[in-house]
């Protein structure tokens, strides 16, 4: 199991784009640790967003 995610790993695997990605760290929905100059979602911050997203509910 991955520990943490690169910032384009996470968007093909969870689906927002790099900028919304982005977007997700400033406002601190998701957390990111850094290495030298990369940046990497921890598997349990993405885990987490991802299973408090809202519910599709059919018409």
């Amino acid at each position: 199991m991955k520990k943490a995610f690169t910032i384009k790993e996470f968007s093909d695997t969870y689906g927002p784009s790099r900028s919304k990605t982005y977007e997700l760290l400033a406002e601190g929905q998701i957390s990111a640790v850094k290495v030298g100059s990369r940046t990497f979602i921890t598997a349990e911050s993405a885990d987490k967003w991802f299973a408090n997203l809202p519910s599709h509910k059919a018409a």
